[in-house]
């Protein structure tokens, strides 16, 4: 709770640190968080593999706290040593007018962003699936009631800890200064650190295991070197390898070229069912290495999510948006004699977030049921398909919103537009909602479709989609400044908001999402049922090889 605290607290605001006190223009700041945003999402992939593998997520977790205060720790000595920035800008002058930041300005950028990338890479993939860990003793039949109160819970925490980032780390960001700004979320990371370590020997820690993905290593490198090999026209018992007593003797036909990884060749004489300690990893028939029938099954599960996580990374896109903030700082602020911080207006996406997905298994689940006859009310994939599609109507709304916004400005007299910022609520409230369909729908996705031993891999398959993302949008941002200022026109990303056409960028995001959606409505298709491709883990879960 703590770390979540602290690490929206960085975040939200961090756009108006890079322009504001290193001078970087808005492209450059945006897309500057774009690729940190990217790196800290690619962490947890490495991450997640170390972890599952081979230290375990408590050790990934406490090493990726320590790595995340030293990023803070430098972030706040960029706020604290003299000369660690560029010199003071003058009122009313243009970031492109300052003193631009040196190489020695931005180290301390950059050393802090790594190190907090590092520390998201331990973090991120396996806080959620270390949580679910502790509940691993208790009974098969209680375990998934706890384990959806937990999600939701986790859930609930995330917003809970985004509005005091948003309400009180930026209003100190804001009005106090960056020094204490930046001082307040070390001081929540150096707590959060210490409280996990010190509650070491009241958890339940997993060890690291090499098995799972050792066996879809070797169903890859058995499929490549029987690729010649010809599959029977039927798919039966007594052609493929697998292991005793295993229920699951024969594999499944979808992606069925993959099967030449464990199909016996029609010479051998082995006992392909033995439960002998040699054959129990691999199987060797003549010149070719044979893995068993469920080891085939764990690759085709992770080939298969591939096309529907693909459709994903525009969700990420329009999650990442940070002009926003900007946009809000031009309009009208007040509440009564108080102006609210632009950053805080955030707080609606998560507020948005935490009230739907809190109150869906309560309420809003029930109704659906009842009109679906689907136990969860939308299956997994419609959630994440009716998130794409407001994620999509977010961006339309952004659009609409920027241009009315901008044509107010230009028709005034002054650079702040006559229009109230609480216009930008209902795109935080339908990112909101995006987020509470589609992020959720895809953690519960991947949770569900792959093996269980994989769980920091699938969680870390979300932040992938985050990095991805990320670069997407960087590359857009480039491309955009790039082709709209050809010519001596004005960028449409230009740093003053008026002369710039940002309207124009969130309707090129919504024509994007319109076609992601086609795509992803197609990738469902592709994919099929739910949940039938992870039958054979609980049926033979007894027999798995060993490594």
């Amino acid at each position: 709770m703590l770390e979540r605290v602290a690490g929206f607290g960085l975040n939200t605001n961090m756009i108006m640190y890079l322009t504001k006190q290193y001078h970087l223009s808005n492209v450059t700041a945006g897309a500057t968080l774009f690729v940190w945003a990217a790196a800290a999402n690619f962490a947890p992939i490495p991450g997640a593999l170390i972890a599952d593998m081979y230290i375990g997520r408590f050790a990934a977790i406490s090493l990726g706290s320590i790595a995340c205060l030293t990023g803070i720790v430098f972030l706040w000595l960029s706020a604290m040593i003299p000369g660690a920035q560029p010199p003071p800008c003058g009122v009313g002058l243009a970031p492109a007018q300052c003193t631009p930041p040196g190489p020695r300005h931005l180290a301390w950028l950059i050393t802090g962003f790594t190190f907090l990338s590092i520390g998201a890479g331990g973090i991120r993939p396996c806080s959620m699936a270390f949580g679910a860990d502790q509940f691993s003793r208790h009974p098969k039949e209680q375990r998934s009631r706890i384990l959806q109160a937990y999600f939701n819970a986790y859930y609930a925490s995330i917003g809970v800890a985004f509005t005091v980032a948003v309400t009180v780390i930026v209003y100190v960001q804001d009005n106090v200064g960056w020094k204490a700004g930046f001082a307040v979320p070390m001081g929540l990371m150096t707590l959060s650190a210490v409280s996990f370590l010190l509650g070491s020997r009241l958890y339940i820690k997993e060890k690291g295991s090499k098995q799972m993905f050792s066996g879809i290593g070797g169903a890859i490198l058995a499929a490549v070197k029987n690729y010649r090999a010809r599959l029977p026209v039927k798919t039966e018992d007594g052609v493929y390898h697998h292991l005793k007593d295993c229920k699951l003797t024969v594999p499944t036909d979808k992606l069925r070229f993959l099967n030449k990884a464990c199909m016996i060749s029609s010479t051998g004489n082995e006992d392909s069912h033995g439960d002998d300690v040699a054959t129990s990893e691999w199987h060797i028939n003549g010149d070719r290495r044979l893995c068993t029938v469920d080891q085939v099954e764990q690759l085709k599960s992770a080939i298969r999510i591939l096309p529907i996580w693909s459709s994903t990374v525009f969700l990420a896109q329009a999650i990442s948006q940070n002009y926003a903030v900007l946009q809000a700082n031009e309009m009208d602020r007040r509440v009564g004699a108080f102006r609210v911080p632009g950053c805080s207006l955030t707080m609606f996406n998560m507020v948005t977030m935490s009230l739907w997905s809190g109150s869906y298994d309560r309420w809003i689940a029930p109704a659906l049921r009842r009109v679906t006859g689907n136990p969860r009310g939308l299956t997994m994939k419609q959630r994440i398909g009716v998130g794409l599609l407001l994620a999509t109507t977010a961006m339309a709304v952004s659009a609409a919103v920027e241009g009315a916004r901008r044509r107010l400005a230009l028709a005034g007299t002054g650079t702040a537009a006559p229009m109230s910022a609480f216009w930008l609520v209902p795109q935080f409230a339908l990112m909101g909602l995006a987020e509470a369909f589609g992020v959720i729908g895809e953690l519960e996705f991947f949770y569900t479709e792959l093996p269980k031993s994989m769980a920091s891999f699938s969680m870390a398959l979300l932040y992938m989609a985050l990095g991805v993302g990320n670069l997407v949008n960087s590359f857009i941002v480039k491309v955009v400044d790039e082709a709209s200022r050809r010519g001596g026109r004005t960028s449409w990303l230009s740093s003053d908001l008026n002369a710039g056409h940002y309207d124009y960028y969130y309707w090129l995001l919504a024509c994007l999402g319109a076609v992601n959606f086609v795509y992803f409505l197609w990738c469902a298709w592709v994919y099929g049922e739910e949940e039938k491709n992870v039958q054979w883990e609980e049926d033979g879960e007894a027999e798995r090889p060993v490594a």
